[in-house]
């Protein structure tokens, strides 16, 4: 259960770090800038800890695909992008892929 914490923490990390760093507007912007900074340090710190006491394969793949769901919802709802009937069919399909593929395996760390 702890490592699955770490995974969340270094995802939702991330997903702050590349969503600010798209508000940086090319590195112009103080506060995003500091803010993507922060959100990337502490995605690698969470990542670290994560990989301590998790299987790397694990760690990754969870990771990699919690983080395209969650960048692809901020995108939509903070960013007001669009999305596309394929591209939501793609989103459920990786978020049930990690649940899938690695379920049994999150519950054990």
């Amino acid at each position: 259960m702890k490592g699955f914490l770490y995974i969340f923490f270094t995802v939702i990390s991330e997903v702050v770090g590349t969503a600010a760093l798209k508000e940086t507007q090319n590195f112009t912007k103080p506060l995003p800038i500091c803010v993507m900074s922060i959100g990337y340090v502490l995605s690698f710190l969470f990542l670290s800890l994560a990989l301590k006491i998790t299987p790397m394969s694990v760690v990754y793949s969870v990771s990699s695909g919690l983080g395209i769901v969650f960048s692809c919802l901020i995108s939509r709802f903070y960013f007001n992008q669009s999305l596309d009937y394929s591209q939501i069919l793609g989103i459920v399909l990786i978020f049930f892929g990690v649940l899938l593929s690695n379920g049994t395996n999150i519950h054990n760390t």
